[in-house]
């Protein structure tokens, strides 16, 4: 899918301002909404998949968590060649993809563990929720100042599907491992091995944790909401609210 130009409009609202990342079926725009004024980031779809905007914009607004991105609007537009392509309207996230901090090597294991502590919340609330993301990666985990967000529901699917829910867990586990470590600990669910976490200072807890949810068998590997509780507990003081996937009387914003 072709780039399109600088200042083009959509909708006679939304106008592109250059593009912020490109993905196999779709361009992230950096736009501007000229009737509010507001800054968002705008996601145009190949022609070809007339179906993942809805889909993508009617999941994203069924999670309503606080570390996923707002949607603001999606439909079909015209373009200037001539054909329609599908778009959604997210908010306009200030940050790095966890990717780019990768680069530099291993994070600080307590910032390691509450980036992977938020994913997991995010897991947890997609999967009671009948979603499961399937494209969990630091490339789709961003450090905003407003905290950590979850992006690219794109390729999302239902959680009653077989094993999905627990691939997602183990592509949290391959991520939180390359986080504590700087290397990945493999990339094919049911083959990657148990990692050996020998990080100073990492709880005991989260050592066992991560090889948990990298074990071979699907089933033996632990639900997303218990990953998030066991990440939680290890650097939150007792007395904290429950974060967003628990029922409690307040929620604990994950920032």
């Amino acid at each position: 899918m072709a780039w399109l130009r600088m200042g083009t409009t959509i909708l006679r609202r939304y106008v592109l301002l250059g593009p912020i990342a490109r993905g196999g079926v779709s361009t992230v725009y950096h736009g501007f909404d000229s009737q509010t004024a507001r800054p968002l980031a705008v996601k145009v779809i190949t022609p070809a998949q007339p179906d993942l905007a809805g889909r993508e914009a009617e999941i994203t607004e069924r999670l309503r968590h606080p570390s996923v991105p707002r949607v603001y609007d999606h439909g079909a537009a015209p373009l200037p060649d001539g054909s329609v392509a599908p778009y959604v309207v997210f908010e306009l996230l200030d940050g790095v993809a966890l990717a780019g901090r990768l680069v530099g090597g291993p994070l600080p294991w307590p910032e390691a563990v509450r980036i992977a502590a938020t994913v997991a919340d995010v897991l947890a609330v997609a999967h009671r929720r009948g979603v499961v993301h399937r494209d969990v990666s630091a490339r789709n985990v961003m450090l905003t100042r407003a905290g950590v967000k979850i992006i690219d529901f794109g390729l999302a699917g239902p959680a009653g599907a077989p094993g999905l829910p627990a691939d997602d867990v183990f592509a949290l586990g391959l991520l939180l491992h390359e986080m504590l470590t700087g290397r990945p600990a493999g990339h094919r669910p049911r083959t990657a091995p148990a990692p050996v976490l020998a990080v100073p200072g990492l709880p005991r807890a989260v050592a066992d944790l991560c090889r948990a949810t990298l074990t071979r068998t699907p089933g033996d590997r632990p639900r997303s909401v218990d990953v998030a509780l066991g990440l939680w507990s290890s650097i939150m003081p007792a007395s904290a609210p429950a974060p967003y996937a628990f029922p409690a009387p307040a929620v604990h914003h994950l920032n």
